[in-house]
């Protein structure tokens, strides 16, 4: 019987899109810097490819927060700007940013009524509880994990153990996760034997992995869980 149920937060819960394109339009401001909108998919491919090479243990976290910036700048010529210190203010205005992917509250107001629920992020820790707090969704969680805190990120079978070492004694088949990544919570659900509900919002084809279900809406949750 299912007891509990593990779910992400950027691009799940929170429009991480939406959020980055906030931060990176208040971070050209920062400095001085003229932004316009044809920029931020530069910047969402350089992030999804670092994202990817750090879900596959090729990068360190910080290694991917010391380059980000410095590639993507470098691909629009701007030299004269210190790309460490452009994630620096990149970091605060994501964490000022909270937009909800939509049906987001209820579907935690709905599994809230019938699971326990755990957010589980490879993002940082204090940074996505402020953001989940600020969205309103905080309340309906009974831990946060993330990788941060844990020591292990998503997919690492490492990660989902130490989570279910805090769980109260539920066990892998009495929970199942739902997160839009194929590569962080379908594969890290695979491996660890749990069910998995891939949130599929672009309408891609999953040609590696074979999660137990597939939805292009959240609100698609509530007639299978």
């Amino acid at each position: 019987m299912l007891k509990a149920v593990f779910i992400d937060i950027d691009d799940t819960l929170l429009d991480f899109a939406k959020c980055a394109e906030y931060s990176m339009r208040k971070s050209f401001d920062d400095f001085c810097l003229d932004f316009d909108k044809t920029m931020f998919p530069v910047f969402e491919k350089i992030n999804t490819e670092y994202w990817h090479r750090l879900e596959k243990g090729e990068i360190t976290k910080s290694e991917l927060y010391g380059k980000r910036w410095v590639t993507v700048l470098g691909k629009f010529g701007i030299s004269h700007i210190d790309g460490n210190e452009f994630e620096k203010h990149f970091q605060g205005h994501i964490r000022e940013s909270s937009e909800k992917v939509d049906g987001a509250e209820g579907l935690l107001i709905y599994l809230s009524g019938k699971y326990k629920i755990y957010a589980v992020s490879n993002g940082p820790h204090e940074q996505q509880i402020y953001r989940l707090e600020k969205s309103n969704l905080l309340q309906y969680f009974t831990d946060i994990f993330t990788s941060e805190k844990l020591g292990f990120q998503k997919p690492d079978k490492a990660f989902f153990d130490a989570c279910f070492s805090r769980t109260g004694g539920i066990k892998n088949n009495e929970t199942v996760i739902i997160g839009d990544s194929l590569n962080a919570d379908i594969l890290g659900g695979i491996n660890c034997g749990i069910q998995t509900v891939w949130f599929n919002k672009n309408n891609i084809t999953a040609k590696e992995f074979h999660p137990d279900f597939t939805v292009n809406s959240l609100n698609e949750i509530k007639n299978i869980l």
